[in-house]
């Protein structure tokens, strides 16, 4: 099988026991659009935006280095594009303290820049 992202309203029940190891403690918000990645019908990545703002990605820890990050941002870029956003910005603040380094050097390859609170990319 094939990676596929999913765009969703609300998480699979099918999904949730993947997605709680995602989260690793995060809450879900209500209302926003869920971006899900799939492997072998399992989930294995989560991202959630808001407008212009990547509010959560994260892959799972045992398929991380895979690409799947790269491949669920590429579409969020691609979504937020084609509704006519000029910028996807992330607060690194929101994402638990262990993970913003990660975080911060994974966007930074995706073209994200800025300051080390706050990074966006432009969205060509």
């Amino acid at each position: 099988m094939r990676l596929t992202i999913h765009r969703l309203s609300q998480i699979p029940e099918l999904h949730q026991t993947h997605v709680t190891l995602i989260l690793e403690g995060v809450s879900l918000p209500e209302q926003v659009e869920f971006y899900l990645a799939t492997f072998n019908d399992r989930a294995v990545a989560l991202a959630w935006r808001q407008q212009s703002d990547l509010q959560f990605i994260a892959v799972r820890d045992i398929t991380r280095r895979r690409g799947i990050g790269q491949e669920l941002l590429r579409q969020i870029k691609l979504d937020a594009k084609a509704v006519g956003l000029s910028q996807l910005n992330c607060d690194l603040a929101q994402a638990p303290a262990l993970q913003q380094a990660g975080l911060s050097a994974f966007l930074q390859t995706q073209g994200f820049n800025g300051t080390a609170a706050m990074l966006s990319c432009a969205l060509e």
